[in-house]
């Protein structure tokens, strides 16, 4: 099968992917206890008042004729106004989702710089102090909660050490260095746990291929042993880590919620807990779509490079 061909289909699965995460979503938000219009109208409200504005909303028609409308009010990019902010949804996402996706690419960035190296010492000194010591941080950042390690990154560098502001966003734009002051311990806390799985991922791959023939082969013709490391054995093991990376990313998306409440950082980690609380649906749902194509878009942006560097792939 043809890169293209290959493409094309991976492509338009990653659609059908989409169009499911959208009806669960949808469905998910309606089972929540709660009603949206009297949690905004306040106890004050009367039925009738509750039932004019459910009727206004459209939350008075069927499951199935309400997800058609919110399906077609998507695809023309009418993302609907916020029940509580008072604010249209879309101007919402654009400011908390750049955030998030700021500390996600952060994170990656540093998951993956502390990580390979991580993995490739670990690999390259089987069974040695230095293996053990990847091995112990590779363990520890898998079994260490995220919120626990928030908390105890407060506690150390903003309360004791008073090195880091504790909460908070400032703009990028607007002052650089007092940004990056308080992403730094959100990044941390994600970032121990992904270099952690990059760590145990990439050490047992490259283990794997170590014993393969070819590197035998390759060392028997005479050919330098890290030419051998970093152009054969690095390069084959990397090939199936970058799958873990990109589903990594997805992941951190998805799971900002906690860390950005530990932080108090206004994302759309903390956008998707506020809403949940005060019953917002519009904003739920788009907010979590939202995630939902971030995670699959880089899925198959993933897939694709996959296909691409190794074309064994496409044939399954």
């Amino acid at each position: 099968m043809s890169w293209l061909n290959y493409s094309i289909r991976r492509t338009l699965s990653s659609i059908f992917v989409l169009f499911g995460a959208s009806v669960v979503i949808f469905a998910i938000i309606r089972i929540i206890p709660g009603d949206p219009v009297a949690l905004m109208l306040g106890e004050t409200a009367t039925p009738e008042q509750i039932e004019t504005v459910r009727r206004n909303m459209g939350l008075h028609l069927p499951i199935w004729e309400q997800y058609l409308i919110w399906l077609t009010d998507i695809f023309h990019l009418r993302l609907g106004e916020s029940l509580i902010f008072n604010k249209p949804i879309a101007e919402l996402i654009a400011v908390r989702y750049p955030r998030s996706l700021q500390l996600a690419i952060m994170t990656i960035v540093f998951s993956t710089i502390i990580g390979v190296p991580l993995a490739i010492w670990g690999a390259t000194n089987r069974n040695s102090s230095k293996d053990y010591l990847a091995l112990f941080f590779s363990q520890f950042g898998v079994s260490v909660p995220s919120f626990w390690l928030g908390v105890l990154l407060i506690l150390v560098f903003a309360r004791w050490l008073n090195l880091l502001p504790p909460s908070g966003y400032i703009p990028f734009l607007e002052d650089p260095v007092a940004n990056l002051e308080r992403a730094i311990m959100p990044v941390t806390a994600l970032t121990v746990i992904n270099a952690a799985i990059i760590t145990r991922y990439l050490r047992a791959e490259m283990l794997e291929k170590l014993n393969d023939d070819y590197v035998r082969t390759a060392h028997a013709y005479g050919i330098p042993r890290t030419k051998v490391l970093y152009r054969y054995v690095l390069k084959n093991a990397l090939i199936p880590t970058v799958t873990v990376i990109g589903i990594q990313f997805g992941g951190i998306i998805g799971g900002v919620v906690i860390v950005e409440a530990v932080f108090s950082y206004p994302g759309i980690g903390q956008l998707i807990l506020d809403a949940l609380l005060r019953r917002d649906y519009p904003v739920i749902q788009i907010s979590l779509l939202t995630i939902a194509a971030t995670f699959i878009l880089v899925n198959l942006v993933v897939d694709l490079l996959y296909g691409y560097l190794d074309p064994r792939i496409r044939t399954e």
